[in-house]
């Protein structure tokens, strides 16, 4: 029994030999099988089928048929494909609710996780694509970028180390992160004394110079800060990372700026080239700094100048998000943080008279969508397919993810006259189950409306380099929403048919 990969964009899989009342499961190109038995009416595999449990996404090994319902036999011999031939790169974006979650799979198996929401269900959803880890047989993760320090970016990532002592194995996950990068600035505590710390202080040491503030303390190991000098989301971070360390001596810790090069070399030998862009690295007597960023002002969907408000910690740490363009053949990835207008508009600045490093098939929308944001940065990256990564609004955390106006924006400046704006907790499905009753809390003993989840939100991206594969699922097994188009080495996208097997 060999390993193989789907080689074509979608494929129905049976539990029979015949169709009738035996569907089980789509597939997608590169999902990998192993071919059991092939035969002139069927192949006969084993794969694992993603179902949902309890919230969590689990996998199952089980056995399947694709039946030949194509009457052209080389469109049937080609449908499954050796592992040895496969180029198939894999980038999912996670719905976490709010905040961000991806996981950036190679053709030849190495991983990258860019941030881990502030949830468990960013482990879980790991924890099912990666089962079967153990302490003595953990999951190799090339590299974790932790993108900036704001909790619905990496306080997940803890709850990775606290599932190895779940209960149930099947939420549990073993890591080994060979390198973590980050953006290197560090939130201290928000309070010292019992007063409140100015968001001028909460960031670390900083200097003036003419009109601008810097920062001045840039961390590359966060193994070596202290304790003190850390917020709660920081202190469970370091705590994590030293874990891993003790596991693993040669683990790298370091920021990341745009001036960094060669950080992600392990990635050379399958032809994928990752370009940092941001944050943007300023010198101030000869040291190596960061602009603290400014309050954009009240009418901010009015695109006012946002470098003349006050200080601002939080804007600060976002603007400075590390930015990634990864490069694979003539398909680009960009992935923008939590970028806001001021930051954009020095991304834009920096890289307009050079290289026209910004455009991008597939953009990671800055911010969870935002209202602060440059229409200049995405008329310079002009994005064929658009993710929003956002959670369900609520009392205690209204954020107004995406805005309306920044939905228009994306939909204005892209390069298709039919462009892909995709916002993860859409692609979820939940299924109405009835009136229950709840059982802790402030509502205790009140009825509500029950739901439960039926498919996990997931937007999947598929490509060999050329052809540029997008779907999602959706809440019958037999159905996903799925668009193909080839993009040439100019970034000329044309739309493709969608092939059913």
């Amino acid at each position: 029994m060999d390993t193989h990969f789907i080689n074509t964009d979608l494929v129905k899989v049976y539990r029979s030999e015949t169709k009738k009342d035996s569907f089980l499961t789509v597939l997608a190109w590169g999902d990998e099988v192993t071919l059991i038995e092939k035969k002139a009416a069927f192949w006969k595999i084993s794969l694992k089928n993603f179902v949902v449990k309890e919230g969590s996404l689990v996998a199952a090994d089980t056995t399947g048929f694709i039946l030949r319902t194509n009457s052209n036999k080389s469109f049937f011999d080609s449908i499954l494909a050796p592992i040895a031939n496969k180029k198939v790169l894999s980038v999912s974006f996670v719905d976490v609710q709010q905040g961000d979650g991806s996981v950036i799979e190679t053709p030849k198996g190495k991983v990258m996780l860019i941030d881990g929401g502030e949830s468990a269900m960013y482990g879980r959803y790991l924890a099912a694509r990666y089962q079967g880890s153990s302490l003595q047989d953990p999951k190799i993760i090339d590299c974790i970028v932790v993108s900036h320090g704001d909790a619905d970016h990496f306080e997940g990532l803890p709850l990775i180390l606290e599932s190895e002592t779940h209960s149930n194995p099947r939420k549990r996950l073993f890591m080994h992160p060979k390198k973590v990068y980050h953006n290197g600035i560090i939130k201290r505590p928000s309070s010292k004394n019992g007063k409140k710390v100015a968001d001028k202080d909460l960031l670390g040491p900083t200097i003036k110079q003419g009109n601008e503030t810097y920062l001045t303390d840039l961390v590359d190991d966060l193994l070596d800060v202290p304790d003190t000098d850390m917020n709660k989301p920081f202190k469970a971070w370091k705590s994590t990372l030293a874990t891993y360390k003790s596991r693993n001596s040669n683990i790298r810790i370091r920021r990341l700026d745009d001036k960094s090069k060669n950080e992600f070399s392990f990635l050379n030998d399958e032809k994928i080239k990752v370009d940092v862009l941001g944050p943007v690295i300023e010198e101030v007597n000869g040291k190596s700094v960061l602009k603290f960023l400014r309050q954009p002002g009240k009418n901010v969907e009015l695109e006012e100048d946002s470098s003349k408000g006050s200080l601002s910690a939080s804007h600060t740490i976002n603007g400075h998000s590390v930015i990634l363009r990864i490069k694979y053949g003539n398909v680009k990835f960009l992935f923008a943080g939590d970028l806001n207008e001021e930051a954009e508009d020095i991304l834009v600045n920096k890289t307009k008279n050079g290289e026209p490093v910004l455009p991008a098939e597939v953009l990671k929308v800055p911010h969870h969508g935002s209202a602060d944001f440059s229409n200049k940065f995405f008329e310079a990256v002009q994005p064929l397919v658009s993710i929003v990564s956002s959670g369900d609004e609520s009392e205690a955390k209204e954020y107004i993810h995406p805005r309306a106006t920044l939905m228009g924006v994306l939909g204005k400046y892209s390069r298709h006259d039919r462009p892909l704006v995709f916002v993860t907790e859409l692609a979820a499905f939940f299924k109405y189950m009835g009136t229950a009753k709840s059982l802790e809390g402030n509502d205790k003993g009140k009825n509500f409306y029950a739901f439960k989840r039926t498919s996990f939100g997931i937007i999947n991206i598929r490509t060999d380099g050329s052809r540029l594969f997008v779907f999602t699922h959706s809440g019958q097994k037999d159905l996903k929403e799925a668009y193909a188009f080839e993009i040439a080495a100019d970034g000329t996208a044309t739309r493709k048919n969608v092939a059913i097997a």
